[in-house]
């Protein structure tokens, strides 16, 4: 399958296939959020003034996160018991003896040939976040493809952190109340289509304006990228995440919300002008976790498979952190 169209049409038409709802989930329901009563964030990354919650501003000073969650996948029957489902197909996620990054089960994701979803999942936070740092082991099948147009192929791997909301994903725009993304893509723009690939980071904010998110290509030159990492079909690689929503003044945004990506302990990936919300009560992380949803005109060409194993969170703080 071939086609002309730009990159700014496949955005559009990919956003539009995969909108994130609260209305639309299946599987493990999601909790309603609790309303936390607080002060201000000072400092992208510390939160002081949180009532009723059980912080401590001074752990939070230092980045200490208030706990750390790992997802052992040897200790679950089904992968139902740890995620929820928003889109796709439940079927098309299972957990797996082989392969696997360590131990003896790793979750396997597919996407089949001529559709667009495979799943999309979610680890939910009761009462929401302002950090989220989060590490995984994910790999792709060894004959995985993207071949079949003229235009750059994009496949969704990872819901980095999300505020439920029309404002997510599938055109919508925040405006600070109304929900804000990120997520991470694989994609063979300025590679082979048989790999090896790069990565995509996606972010729908403050000041996106049409509806399309901000697509940074992990490639040498592009804005916000710190290197040009080669995905290789077959090869686990350990992805981490950190994101940290901006600060308020009078209760509007400033713009220095964080996200940054390493790959193997390399940062790959940094911006820190963002502007996520203006509603710290309902427009805060909600959630993350795997996906699969490949294109927006155009399917996958052949069955795919990710997988996924490991997958760690630490909770309104950071892994590593100073003493205080």
């Amino acid at each position: 399958m071939t086609t002309n169209t730009t990159d700014a049409e496949n955005r559009a038409t990919e956003d539009a296939t995969e909108r994130e709802s609260n209305e639309k989930t299946t599987g493990a329901g999601m909790t309603r959020r609790r309303t936390l009563q607080l002060g201000t964030l000072v400092g992208a990354g510390s939160v002081l003034g949180v009532a009723g919650v059980g912080a401590d501003a001074v752990a939070a000073s230092c980045d200490r996160p208030d706990s750390v969650v790992h997802l052992d996948y040897d200790d679950y029957d089904s992968w139902e018991e740890i995620y929820r489902v928003s889109n796709g197909d439940r079927d098309n996620m299972t957990i797996v003896s082989d392969p696997t990054a360590s131990g003896e089960s790793a979750l396997q994701l597919r996407v089949n040939e001529n559709e667009h979803w495979g799943v999309s999942t979610h680890y939910d936070f009761e009462g929401g976040l302002f950090e989220l740092n989060g590490r995984v082991n994910f790999a792709l099948n060894t004959n995985w493809t993207m071949g079949g147009r003229n235009a750059p192929s994009n496949c969704r791997l990872w819901n980095c952190a999300i505020a439920l909301g029309e404002g997510s994903a599938g055109g919508g725009d925040p405006d600070g109340t109304n929900g804000w993304s990120n997520r991470m893509y694989v994609t063979d723009r300025g590679a082979d289509p048989n790999g090896p690939f790069h990565l995509l980071s996606n972010t729908y904010h403050m000041g996106n304006g049409d509806g399309t998110g901000d697509h940074t290509y992990l490639i040498d030159g592009e804005e916000y990228a710190q290197g040009s990492p080669e995905i290789e079909p077959g090869v686990w690689y350990d992805f981490e995440y950190y994101v940290c929503v901006n600060t308020l003044t009078d209760g509007e945004a400033n713009a220095d919300g964080i996200v940054r990506y390493w790959l193997d302990d390399e940062l790959i990936f940094e911006r820190e002008d963002l502007k996520f919300t203006e509603d710290y009560d309902d427009n805060i992380i909600d959630t993350n976790g795997p996906v699969g949803h490949y294109g927006g005109r155009y399917t996958a060409p052949q069955n795919l498979y990710a997988y996924y194993d490991d997958h760690s969170m630490a909770l309104n703080g950071e892994f590593e952190f100073d003493s205080c």
